[in-house]
């Protein structure tokens, strides 16, 4: 994903976290060689999730790329993160521009759920976070 890509994806997540279908509306136009919005949202969702797994991973001392693998392909939690990202990217695929929202609340369902646990306090400063992040990789 560009950068562009990141940080729209991210205000999407923000706006549909805050209820804010207007946001979500402008977020949603497009010009002729871009991804809608939920597969844009749903595409982000994925790469974070696999991300964080790796980040757990190594995390834990696997720095082996063969070995990383084959823990991700038995760890319940890394299955389970994998086949989440396979459906919201699968549902996204054929989702209107409307539904932009309510796959960008399962995105950030699964990456709150995966980080912090489900406290909702935590979300903005989260997203705050990943913006930053995103924003340092595109300097």
């Amino acid at each position: 994903m560009t950068p562009d890509e990141v940080l729209r994806a991210l205000a999407a997540l923000e706006a549909a976290w805050k209820h804010d279908d207007t946001a979500l509306a402008a977020l949603a136009q497009r010009g002729p060689d871009e991804v809608s919005l939920p597969v844009l949202v749903a595409d982000y969702g994925d790469t974070t999730l696999q991300a964080l797994l790796t980040l757990a991973y190594r995390a834990d001392g696997l720095t082996d790329p063969d070995e990383l693998d084959e823990r991700l392909r038995v760890d319940v939690t890394a299955r389970v993160c994998t086949s989440i990202g396979r459906t919201l990217t699968s549902w996204a695929a054929t989702a209107p521009d409307e539904a932009a929202g309510d796959v960008a609340r399962a995105v950030l369902d699964a990456i709150v759920n995966f980080t912090e646990g489900a406290d909702e306090d935590k979300v903005l400063p989260l997203l705050a976070a990943l913006r930053a992040s995103a924003l340092l990789k595109s300097e």
